[in-house]
């Protein structure tokens, strides 16, 4: 038996127990149990033919767990779109129209998102598109990281501009004194 060979065995043995057709006995990789199952795994809806072979077949739970699958799929790709309507929203760039699925900008949102830096490259990507406020705000987010490196506030997980520990960072770097009110909030937050 080659390797190849092997690995469909095995693969097909996880994508049994995946979806609850362990008690089915056939483990060859030519069933036509292996075929629907790949597809089912792969996102790729089942064909009437291939829903009732599986009732046919006595695995009615198998069946019942693909259904279960391709509705969190469904749902899962609405959710993943909202998010990026969102994130566009909120780091103004509702101008750019492609969708989240092949556009690079839902990567660089979700970058911004958790405080990361942009590379060079992702930076020049926004600017060739247009994303000029996003850019800034990219700036912005990169320089409110760093602040709260700085000052040891890196427990807090908002990286968004507008934050006001982010007003408050940048008023103790130009050595401005802060009010009791911003002195009060930073005294009621963990942040190292």
């Amino acid at each position: 038996m080659g390797k190849e060979s092997q690995n469909r065995i095995k693969h097909f043995a996880a994508l049994k127990s995946k979806y609850q057709a362990t008690q089915y006995q056939d483990s060859s990789p030519a069933s036509l149990l292996y075929l629907i199952l790949r597809k089912v795994d792969l996102g790729i809806e089942l064909s009437d033919l291939e829903s009732n072979w599986l009732g046919e077949s006595k695995l009615e739970e198998t069946l019942e767990v693909i259904k279960q699958e391709q509705q969190y799929r469904v749902q899962e790709f609405g959710n993943l779109e909202f998010e990026f309507s969102k994130l566009k929203s909120k780091y103004k760039a509702t101008k750019h129209d492609a969708s989240w699925e092949s556009s690079r900008l839902y990567f660089i949102l979700l970058k911004l998102e958790s405080g990361n830096f942009l590379s060079d490259s992702e930076v020049k990507w926004l600017r060739a598109n247009g994303l000029y406020e996003t850019n800034q705000i990219a700036q912005e987010v990169k320089r409110f990281t760093q602040l709260k490196y700085k000052y040891k506030a890196t427990q807090y997980q908002d990286s968004y501009p507008e934050s006001k520990l982010y007003q408050i960072l940048k008023k103790l770097e130009v050595t401005e004194s802060l009010s009791n009110s911003e002195y009060n909030w930073l005294n009621n937050r963990p942040l190292a």
